[in-house]
């Protein structure tokens, strides 16, 4: 997989010129920043369809995260694995390779990928027909991915292992499909890029749809896995954890976490979270992520204010 052939738009340096905060965070700044929601939207209502409208979730607090025991990367145990599972068109490919990247960074871990699985067979799949495509598209069960194919592959340093493939899944046979999945207690998860390209809807590709492919992949996958770290749905501020019926909603959605599930995955993972948002920052600038290069900035900025 080359990262580099992924064909998007850089962001012009005046949307993120400025002067990045540089050195290690202090004490005071690492409570401001998990603790200071300026800048964060509370949840809105929700509209017709959305998560909360359909799934009434109690959300979780920090007491409840610590008490859940949930997973951490330990001294020989701390890397993030990756297992493709089936192919990947070239474009699908460089997507998935941005993700990886992008994925090691957001959870300050080391990232490896393995080599690739085929898709399972009939027994594990179905035929759907929609109205946009001429042939019919095969779903594949999200059970067979968590339950049989990925525990297994884990490799004995890998914190959790995230699968990822261009096949459409379902979780069960009432669901239409679902983006992705995460056991806990397995410490796998898998996710799926079919729906983020135009070409599955029946549309042309373009530097624009494959650049929205790439922010739906970046929120997809740090979702899922954050899961794996035991992290809750959000339901208190607009947050990269919020859950998502469509991918509409998740494109409303930021990508960032707001105050409480950083300090959760902060607790978890014991990063500088100035040095977090520089790699962030460096990569929104990499992929022409203006919005999130911007919110960085200007959050990172926030947090160097406090001495």
């Amino acid at each position: 997989m080359h990262a580099d052939a992924l064909p998007v738009a850089r962001a012009p340096e005046s949307a993120v010129a400025a002067v990045v905060p540089t050195g290690p965070q202090t004490a005071k700044q690492l409570r401001f920043a998990l603790t200071d929601a300026a800048g964060f939207s509370k949840m809105p209502k929700p509209r017709a369809g959305d998560w909360l409208a359909s799934f009434k979730e109690p959300g979780q607090s920090f007491a409840e995260y610590l008490r859940s025991r949930p997973v951490r990367a330990r001294p020989g145990q701390d890397v993030l694995a990756f297992q493709p599972v089936g192919g990947f068109c070239e474009t699908q490919r460089a997507v998935v390779q941005a993700t990886i990247e992008f994925a090691g960074v957001w959870f300050d871990l080391k990232t490896r990928t393995l080599e690739a699985l085929p898709l399972p067979g009939a027994d594990w799949s179905r035929q759907r027909s929609f109205s946009w495509v001429d042939e019919p598209v095969t779903q594949y069960l999200t059970d067979w991915f968590l339950d049989n194919a990925l525990p297994p592959q884990r490799p004995d340093d890998a914190v959790c292992l995230v699968g990822v493939t261009a096949g459409d899944l379902y979780p069960e046979p009432g669901w239409n499909y679902v983006f992705g999945q995460a056991s806990l207690h397995r410490r796998v998860g898998i996710y799926s890029v079919a729906r983020f390209f135009a070409k599955f809807w029946g549309r042309e590709e373009t530097p624009a749809t494959r650049l929205q492919a790439l922010r739906r992949s970046f929120k997809l996958v740090v979702h899922e896995t954050g899961h794996t770290f035991g992290v809750e749905h959000c339901i208190e501020y607009e947050c990269t954890m919020n859950g998502s019926n469509s991918l509409e909603e998740s494109d409303r959605g930021p990508l960032h976490l707001c105050p409480p599930c950083l300090r959760k995955l902060h607790v978890n993972r014991g990063f500088d979270v100035l040095e977090r948002y520089r790699g962030l920052l460096a990569l929104y600038r990499k992929h022409g992520l203006e919005h999130e290069a911007r919110w960085t900035l200007e959050r990172m900025q926030r947090i160097a204010t406090v001495p």
